[in-house]
Formats: structure tokens, C-alpha cells, sequence
């Protein structure tokens, strides 16, 4: 249950602290007393929109605090774990909104600032406000089909997932097809236009690296005359001078006179034995120069073939990517997505089974929910009739109309309340015939009914007496009180007949200090609250038998 309310700075409310120590709690005074403004916040206290005008005027913020606590087994205690935000054992749970004239509007519970969406996760199923927007919600058939399955609880919410289940691959399967069919013509199309490049990338026949090797080759072939001249008067100077003795046959003179030299002195033969491997190095250089001459391509037609290959290969780099690895690594996602056009293509017969298979499972699931569906109304339509007789509705009756529609997820039930409100009058759907106090009352029969099924154990009720009086409203504070034995009631509230039947009576009034009008709240008792009700029911305030009667009320 809601525990404790603590509001600062909110619309005309300086500081407003409520600590809730009763099943059944209303909140009464006159109108304009800041009772939609307490409702306002506790709607932004579990997450609903905030807006910076909300900030009391001349204050820089607002801040929003309800501690809750539940039953142990209760699925908050589950979230709040998995979060880290509370240590297990622990029954009770703070959730904090600020509001900041800045924007940055922190969510907190137990103290650790959390993600809107986090917050939102355990605020939901707390608690549930019940106005005038509720009740119409009530005419709206999605909602109505909501608290039927809501009635139906554990079996039939495992049925609904498995239909949800069914209608989505059904529906995936549907739509693959719908695309392959679509596409079918442009498929065609970019399918040729793949194998094009594919061909055109696979008779080049291109090598990773080949560009910068042809480059290097072109290079050499454009100078192979200078590189020729260069490399015969190396060697000739090396091996072959006609004019005067070549480098090799001195430098065989030089260590043969330096050979002998050790004898007399151990130190020059190390300078022998550092200058002797020149020769093995003359020698090789030889051989290598050879080499190179005679592997050397001298024909024209080379130097030609060589760039006609590069501009190729550049050719094909402005389709395709600069260089001959982007091409290749072009050609192998080409090749990959043709492979996934083709088995997308092929595949369309297997969808189509597999899509017909889908659709067969989806319409049985969705005819057992249906069935299921009839069934539970009649149980639904017996509780909703035996509760319209507590709610002075004698004469009324309910009915669930199930027709077929479109399917989806939730099956292809259309559901639909009727009620004939008097005997012998059809039955007509609630948003023709339901005024907003038979709304509230066919409200408060689902919330009875389905109290057994509902993990929100806190229900706030917001004038939920408008449009009903007499021994109507006597029939609803009844109700009231008899929701309150297994769920907290709060409610805002003009009638007295409901206040007397509250465990714990407050009272809002609004006040003026050093200018600034403020929102006050005060828990009645005893002598105060037969005043109060003395004043919500109209009378003159001084007569000792309007007191009597406010003081029955209460004792009853």
C-alpha cells in the first residue's frame, strides 16, 4: 500500500505530507482546495508527463516522494532486486520525482537515481487512478477485451501469448512473401547487374597486389636502356677495363701483397682477412648482374602489355574501389549478395508452406481463445449482475458481445459490453446508454470482481460519487469499503456518505500567508470530522440535529 505522500512545491502547494495508516482513506474539502492537484501529482510520482509550470511559482524545483510497502511475494520486490536497488527482505520502497525549473527532472528509487524507463518499469502496477478519463477508457472496446482476459487470469493469459506468438511468425512469414513477390522485377534486374560485374571482375583475373607490381615493372621497362648502359659500365669497371686494370684483378694484387704480412706482424692480418670476402662480394655481384641482364624483357610489346594491364586494372578501380584489393573484396560482396538474392528467391516456395502452416496454428489458438473467451463471460456477466444489485442497479443486466474481426495478436475477437439498464430494454453498447455515474459504478463492479486477479493493491478514486446520489451513493460507499478488505482505497470525494464509511477522513483547504496562497491538509477526527460532514451535507452547520445525524453517520 501507499504508506506516506510527501509533496514540496507543486502547483500551490508549499508542503503537503499524508501518512496513510488506513484501508479506506478520502480526501475531502471545497472544490478548488487543491484536491486534482494532489491527484496530479501522485500520477507524476508513477511516471506520468512533467512539466516545469508545475514548479510553485518562485521555487527553483518540486519534489514528489511515496513510500510503498507489499506483501513479500509481491513482483516489485522481484524488479526491485534484479535492479540492485533493494536488499532482499525489505517491505517497503521510496520512489521520488523531481522537477526542475532547468529540465533535468531525476527519478529516484530508494535514493539511487535511475532511468525514466526503469522507474516507470516498477511504478507500474502500484497503484491506479480512477477519474473521469478512466471511466471513459471503460466504452473503449480494446479496454473491454482488457478486462475480460483480465478476469480469465493465468490460463488465458497463457493462451494469449502463444496466439501473440503464432501471429507474429504468421505475419513475418506473410510479409518475406509480400517482399519476394514485390521485388520480383527488381530482383531480375540487380541480379543481372551483379553477374555483370562478377564477369567483369573475374575475366580480369586480378592478383592482391598487382597493380603496385605493374607500376614497378612499367617503370623499369620505360628506363631499361639507362639501367643496360649503367649496369655494363659497373662491370666493366668491376671486371673488364680495357684502358687500365679492372677493380677485381686490383683488388686480388692488393691482398696478395697483404697476405703474407701476418708472419711479422698478427695484426695485419686482420686487415687481410677484412678485405679478402670483397672478392666472394665481386663475384656474386657478378653473377647478379648477369642475372638481371638476361632475365630483363627488352621487347617492345611488354612495356605495352604492361600498360595496358594498369589501365585496366584502373578502369575497372573506378567501378569498383581504387586498387586491385578493394576490387576483389567489391567482387566478393557482390558475390555474397547474389547468393542471398538467389536463396531469397528460392525460398519462396518454402515460405509459402511454412507461411500456410503458420496461419493454420495462429486461427486454431485464436478459435480456443475465443471459446475460452465465451466462456469466461458467462461467469463475468453472473458476478457484473449480482454487482449492479449492490450498486442500486436492480433492474440492469450485462452482457459481453463476442464477434469476429480482423485477427491479431490478441486473436480476432471483437469484444463489446452491452447493458440494458432497465428490464425489458434492449441490450446497447455502454458508450450509448451509460451515463458517468453508471460508468463509475460499472467500474467499481470490475475493480470487485477482478480485485482477486489485480497486483495493483492501491486505488485512488477521484470524485468517483459525480453523477450518483441517493441510496446510489450508499451503494458505492458500500463497495468502497468492500474493495478496501483487499485493496487500499484512497478517495477524493463530496460525498459525505462516503466520507462517514472512510477508516481515515483528511481535509484539504486552501490558505493565504504573507500573500501567497497555499494548499493545507489536516486529518479530521473525532469532533472535526462531524463538522466536516456536517459542511458536505449543507445544511447549517449550527443545528444540533444535522450534528446528530453526522454523528450517526459515522457510528454506523
Amino acid at each position: 500500500m501507499l504508506e506516506r505522500l510527501l509533496i514540496k512545491q507543486f502547483a500551490i502547494i508549499d508542503q503537503l505530507e499524508i501518512d496513510f495508516g488506513s484501508p479506506f482513506t478520502v480526501l475531502t474539502g471545497e472544490t478548488g482546495a487543491g484536491k486534482s492537484i494532489l491527484i496530479d501529482a501522485v500520477a507524476i510520482l508513477l511516471g506520468g508527463r512533467s512539466s516545469s509550470e508545475m514548479i510553485r511559482h518562485g521555487a527553483e524545483k518540486a519534489y514528489i516522494e511515496g513510500v510503498f510497502s507489499f506483501a513479500a511475494e509481491h513482483p516489485v520486490h522481484q524488479l526491485l532486486a534484479e535492479g540492485g536497488w533493494a536488499e532482499e527482505g525489505e517491505d517497503s520502497f521510496t520512489l521520488s520525482r523531481e522537477l526542475n525549473a532547468g529540465g533535468k527532472n531525476p527519478c529516484r528509487i530508494n535514493g539511487c537515481t535511475v532511468s525514466l524507463n526503469a522507474y516507470r518499469q516498477i511504478a507500474a502496477g502500484l497503484l491506479d487512478i480512477h477519474g473521469q478519463h478512466e471511466y471513459q477508457q471503460l466504452m473503449q472496446s480494446q479496454k473491454q477485451m482488457d478486462i475480460l482476459d483480465a478476469y480469465g487470469a493465468g490460463p488465458l493469459a497463457h493462451l494469449k501469448n502463444q496466439v501473440k506468438e503464432a501471429c507474429g511468425s504468421w505475419r513475418t512469414l506473410e510479409e518475406k512473401l509480400a517482399s519476394a513477390r514485390e521485388n520480383q522485377q527488381a530482383f531480375a534486374a540487380k541480379k543481372d547487374f551483379l553477374e555483370y560485374q562478377l564477369k567483369e571482375i573475374d575475366e580480369a583475373k586480378l592478383e592482391p597486389g598487382e597493380e603496385e607490381e605493374l607500376a614497378a615493372e612499367i617503370q623499369r621497362l620505360s628506363h631499361s636502356q639507362k639501367i643496360l648502359k649503367h649496369l655494363d659500365k659497373a662491370y666493366s669497371l668491376l671486371f673488364d677495363l680495357k684502358e687500365s686494370e679492372p677493380a677485381y684483378d686490383l683488388l686480388a694484387k692488393a691482398l696478395h701483397q697483404l697476405r703474407d704480412l701476418g708472419k711479422y706482424d698478427p695484426e695485419l692480418t686482420g686487415i687481410y682477412d677484412r678485405l679478402e670476402p670483397a672478392s666472394y662480394i665481386l663475384d656474386e655481384i657478378s653473377r647478379e648482374i648477369h642475372r638481371y641482364k638476361d632475365q630483363m624483357d627488352l621487347s617492345p610489346t611488354r612495356l605495352e602489355e604492361a600498360e595496358n594491364r594498369l589501365y585496366k586494372i584502373k578502369a575497372l578501380g573506378k567501378k569498383y574501389g581504387e586498387g586491385t584489393e578493394a576490387i576483389l573484396k567489391h567482387r566478393q560482396k557482390a558475390a555474397e549478395e547474389l547468393l542471398t538474392m538467389e536463396d531469397f528467391l528460392t525460398k519462396e516456395e518454402e515460405w509459402q508452406e511454412e507461411a500456410a502452416k503458420a496461419q493454420k496454428l495462429y486461427f486454431q489458438l485464436a478459435e480456443e481463445l475465443s471459446r475460452q473467451r465465451k466462456e469466461i463471460t458467462k461467469h463475468l456477466e453472473e458476478q457484473i449482475d449480482s454487482e449492479f444489485l449492490d450498486l442500486a442497479m436492480k433492474s440492469a443486466h450485462f452482457k459481453v458481445d463476442i464477434q469476429k474481426q480482423q485477427p491479431g495478436p490478441k486473436g480476432f475477437d471483437a469484444i463489446e459490453f452491452l447493458i440494458s439498464t432497465n428490464s425489458g430494454e434492449p441490450y446497447l453498447p455502454l458508450a450509448k446508454i451509460a451515463s458517468g455515474g453508471e460508468l463509475s459504478r460499472i467500474t467499481l463492479a470490475m475493480k470487485r470482481i477482478l480485485a482477486a486477479t489485480d497486483t495493483c493493491e492501491t486505488l485512488i478514486f477521484d470524485e468517483i460519487d459525480s453523477g450518483v446520489g441517493g441510496a446510489t451513493v450508499q451503494a458505492v460507499a458500500d463497495k468502497l469499503l468492500s474493495i478496501s478488505a483487499s485493496q487500499q482505497v484512497i478517495c477524493v470525494t463530496h460525498s459525505p456518505i462516503i466520507a462517514a464509511k472512510a477508516g481515515q477522513h483528511f481535509f484539504l483547504a486552501k490558505e493565504e500567508r504573507a500573500g501567497r496562497t497555499r494548499t493545507g491538509i489536516k486529518e479530521l477526527t473525532g469532533e472535526d470530522r462531524v463538522q466536516e460532514l456536517m459542511r458536505m451535507l449543507g445544511g447549517d452547520t449550527t443545528s444540533d440535529d444535522l450534528k446528530r445525524h453526522a454523528a450517526a453517520m459515522l457510528k454506523r
